[in-house]
């Protein structure tokens, strides 16, 4: 399966430029989306199939090396899980998928002939407002996972 990168020029060259940067933001967050939605779904089962598989193996009286081995499983997923947080990426993307549908189908519904300035205007307006919002989230959930540096709003270690 070959990547396919996508430049600037594919969309600055078309017809209706506006149309071709959201149709191509569009498709980024449909991939996005979809891929993790399988990410997380591969995550939770398999951290629910290691969990389980851990207690029966315990169960059963396997070798210890093979329960260990079934537990490391369990907390791989774990932190995939929390490394890369599939499920909130899922919904971020399913949400900005949703925005800009909604916008590129606004704009669509315009007879070619109104689809002027002002509606071009309005289409980019919501791009980079589904831009920002993606941004904002990304960077909140970067900010749970991290502890603050020194100096920005950490207390010091005695105070």
């Amino acid at each position: 399966m070959r990547r396919r990168t996508v430049t600037d020029r594919d969309w600055a060259a078309a017809p209706d430029p506006v149309l071709a940067l959201a149709q191509q933001d569009l498709a980024f967050y449909a991939r996005t989306r979809d891929r993790s939605r399988r990410m997380h779904y591969a995550t939770e089962l398999g951290a629910l199939a290691a969990t389980s598989s851990t207690v029966v193996a315990a169960g059963l009286h396997a070798p210890a090396w093979l329960t260990a081995l079934i537990a490391g499983g369990a907390v791989f997923f774990t932190g995939v899980r929390q490394l890369f947080s599939p499920a909130a990426r899922w919904v971020v993307c399913g949400q900005s998928h949703e925005t800009l549908r909604r916008a590129v189908d606004r704009y669509r519904l315009l007879p070619p002939a109104q689809r002027d300035a002002a509606a071009q205007a309005a289409l980019q307006a919501t791009i980079e407002e589904v831009g920002n919002h993606e941004l904002r989230e990304w960077s909140d959930t970067q900010g749970q996972t991290q502890a603050p540096a020194p100096g920005q709003g950490a207390a010091p270690p005695n105070a």
